[in-house]
């Protein structure tokens, strides 16, 4: 469905993108993940022929993004990671904007836009004024923009972005009926768990190189030593320190400072020498749980340490 042919982006000496090559099948949710400024957005951004490549092409169902880029974007649906609007509209004006920006005839737009809210759960907000919707609703709009066309891809930038328990469900809910509809996904986000649950296949990147792209199944399978995840009640960064002098790698988790994984000897008194140094270094344990291998270890073990470190929690 979609091939990238080691696609290249460079603004003067800054490297955004280097070399990306990868095959995408029809009907794959794939996730891009990867620290900040590792090359996400401007992979959509290149996708959706919202900026050329330096070199290289993307073939999207035969068409190639530099050659053929308006037959291109009737087949994409975009989501950025930005929400744009004109305060005064609905969410009816919203979708009828965009329709006629897409050159939809009238009846058209009259029967599409109802279906349309219905389809992200808003049919009763299409005369509600679109700046006083609720980050979740706002963002299931967006969405449904991005579906204004039916198109066969989506693409996601950080469509979970500011949302609550509550809505993030709504739309991880929403994703997988259209995965299931055949759709072929593409998201970024940082959230790595709502991605193991909607993606099939995995993108990592870090300073614009492929760290690896595979299924979720490899990918999760390359963590193999054993993974601890140990909650703490308040910021004790010698976690690291002590973790290291017994054998251990400890992780800052992406997503919240007072979690981090431990990753080393599958051994039961390896692990519980692990938790008697811990204890003994008063480090404020709140749980102390082994794991099986998941989609967050093998991201912190195939990307670079010093740029985790830096998350590190401060005393």
């Amino acid at each position: 469905m979609i091939e990238f042919r080691s696609v290249s982006k460079s603004y003067g000496s800054t490297h955004a993108l280097v070399s990306l090559t990868a095959t995408i099948p029809r009907g794959a949710t794939v996730g891009l993940i990867g620290p900040n400024g590792s090359g996400k957005t401007t992979a959509l951004r290149l996708l959706t022929t919202l900026i050329p490549p330096t070199s290289g092409d993307i073939i999207v169902d035969g068409l190639s993004v530099c050659a053929d880029p308006s037959l291109v974007r009737q087949r994409i649906g975009y989501m950025p990671d930005t929400f744009g609007v004109y305060e005064a509209m609905t969410a009816t004006e919203y979708l009828d904007f965009y329709a006629r920006c897409g050159t939809m005839e009238p009846a058209q737009r009259t029967a599409i836009i109802p279906t349309i809210l219905a389809r992200v759960g808003l049919s009763d907000a299409g005369q509600t004024a679109v700046m006083s919707l609720s980050r979740g609703m706002a963002q299931r709009l967006s969405l449904g923009r991005a579906l204004l066309h039916d198109p066969d891809i989506l693409v996601l930038d950080e469509p979970a972005s500011g949302l609550d328990p509550r809505a993030r469900i709504e739309l991880r809910t929403l994703l997988h009926a259209l995965h299931d509809e055949g759709k072929t996904i593409l998201i970024s986000s940082h959230i790595l768990s709502d991605l193991a649950d909607l993606c099939t296949h995995m993108l990592i990147l870090e300073h614009g190189k492929t760290i690896a792209y595979d299924t979720l199944a490899n990918l999760t399978r390359f963590a193999h030593l054993q993974s601890i995840t140990v909650a703490l009640t308040h910021p004790a960064p010698a976690i690291v320190d002590v973790a290291a002098a017994c054998g251990y790698t400890a992780y800052a988790t992406p997503t919240d400072p007072l979690i981090y994984l431990l990753t080393g000897s599958t051994l039961a008194a390896d692990r519980a020498a692990l938790l008697r140094a811990v204890l003994t270094a008063d480090i404020p344990v709140h749980t102390f749980a082994p794991q099986e291998a998941a989609l967050e270890q093998a991201f912190l073990q195939m990307t670079s340490t010093d740029q985790h470190m830096q998350e590190l929690p401060h005393a």
